[in-house]
C-alpha cells in the first residue's frame, strides 16, 4: 500500500499517545489523490523476461508478455488505488537524442519479434482498463512522464511505477518512484532516498552522468571520470556549467586536462541524459481521470487471450469454458 508523508506523521502523534492531536489533524488534512504514471516498455520489458516463453495462445502465439503485463496492472492498481493513470509510450521516429549522437543506444539489439507481437494486445488491455495513453513522436516515454510529472505536480501526487534508475531525477515535490523489485518486493525512492543512494540530489543526476556517461544507454561521458571522481565533481560544483566556470580550481592537474579535453562532450551528455519536462501536447488532469474500470470490457479481453487465473483474481469468472490456461510457477507472478 502507498503511504504518504502525511500518514506516515499522523502515525507518529498517534503512537506518540497524543489522540487528540492526532484526530484534530487528520480531520483538517485534506488527502492529495494520486496520479499513477507507468512507464509502458519498462513494464512490458519485465513482463516478457519474467514469464516463460511457453506461454502461448491455443493457436501457438506467445501470450506471455500480455499475461504479465496484466497481472502487474492488476497488482499495482490494487496497492495504489489512483484517482488518475497514464501510461507513458516511446514513440517510433527518432528522438532529437539519436539525432544530435547517432551512438545513442546504438548498441541495443532490435525488439525481439516475439515481444513486439504482442504489444497491440497489450494496448488493447490497457484500452480496456480505461488508462490514457500518450505517445509523442520524437521522444521517449521518460519525456512524457517527466513532462505529465511537471504538469500535475502540487496538483496531486504523483506515483511513477519503474525500474529505470533515469526517472530518479523528478522525484521531490509530490513526485515519489515505486520500484519494483524481486520476489514482489517495492522500494520507494523519493528525492530523500535518492540523495542517500546516489550522495548527490536527484536534479543533478544528468550532470553526473554528463561526466560518469551511462552504459546502458551508450552515454560516453568524460573519458577516463568514474563514479567517484564524478559524484566529487558534483558535490563540490553543482553542475558541469559550474565545473567550466571553474575549471582552475579542479585538481590534480591531469582531471582539469580531461574535462578541458571533452568540453562539448560532457555537455552533450548531459543533454541526452536530461529528461524533457515541457513535451509539447496537450492534456487536463479530467483526461486522466481512473475510474473502476470497466468490468465487462476488461473480462472480454481476459476471455480472448482465455487468462482464466487473471479473470479469477478480478472476480469475472462466469463457470463458462474448459480451455486450460498454461500454468506459471508462483515466484514468477510476484512481478511487483
Amino acid at each position: 500500500m502507498y503511504v504518504t508523508p502525511i500518514d506516515l506523521e499522523l502515525e507518529f502523534f498517534a503512537k506518540m499517545g497524543r489522540w487528540n492531536a492526532f484526530q484534530k489533524i487528520k480531520k483538517q488534512i485534506k488527502p492529495m489523490k494520486k496520479m499513477l504514471i507507468i512507464d509502458t516498455y519498462n513494464f512490458l520489458h519485465r513482463a516478457y523476461h519474467a514469464i516463460p516463453s511457453t506461454f502461448r495462445s491455443a493457436d501457438g502465439q506467445p501470450t506471455n508478455a500480455i499475461y504479465g503485463f496484466t497481472s502487474m496492472v492488476i497488482n499495482v492498481l490494487d496497492q495504489i488505488k489512483p484517482d488518475y493513470m497514464v501510461a507513458a509510450l516511446d514513440g517510433r521516429e527518432p528522438t532529437f537524442r539519436s539525432v544530435d549522437f547517432t551512438a545513442y543506444k546504438a548498441h541495443r539489439k532490435p525488439m525481439e519479434a516475439n515481444l513486439e507481437s504482442q504489444i497491440p494486445a497489450v494496448f488493447e488491455i490497457i484500452d480496456s482498463f480505461g488508462i490514457r495513453k500518450i505517445l509523442v513522436e520524437g521522444y521517449e516515454a521518460d519525456d512524457v512522464i517527466g513532462t505529465v510529472a511537471t504538469k500535475f505536480k502540487g496538483k496531486v501526487d504523483i506515483i511513477i511505477v519503474s525500474n529505470d534508475r533515469d526517472l530518479w531525477q523528478l522525484t521531490g515535490n509530490g513526485v515519489i518512484i515505486m520500484v519494483p523489485g524481486k520476489k514482489g518486493s517495492i522500494e520507494w525512492m523519493g528525492e530523500k532516498e535518492v540523495d542517500a543512494k546516489l550522495g548527490f540530489e536527484a536534479e543533478k543526476i544528468a550532470d553526473y552522468k554528463g561526466l560518469r556517461g551511462d552504459p546502458s544507454d551508450n552515454i560516453p561521458g568524460v573519458y577516463g571520470i568514474g563514479e567517484v571522481t564524478a559524484t566529487n565533481l558534483i558535490k563540490k560544483f553543482g553542475s558541469i556549467e559550474n565545473i567550466y566556470k571553474n575549471i582552475n580550481e579542479v585538481k590534480p592537474d591531469s582531471l582539469k586536462e580531461k574535462l578541458l579535453d571533452n568540453y562539448e562532450q560532457a555537455l552533450t551528455c548531459k543533454k541526452l541524459a536530461k529528461i524533457i519536462l515541457d513535451v509539447p501536447f496537450e492534456l487536463s488532469l479530467e483526461d486522466c481521470r481512473f475510474n473502476a474500470f470497466n468490468k465487462g470490457n476488461v473480462g472480454e479481453v481476459l476471455k480472448k487471450y482465455n487468462f482464466k487465473s487473471l479473470i479469477r483474481r478480478l472476480g469475472l469468472e462466469d463457470g463458462s469454458g474448459n480451455n486450460r490456461e498454461s500454468s506459471i510457477p508462483d515466484n514468477q507472478l510476484t512481478l511487483l
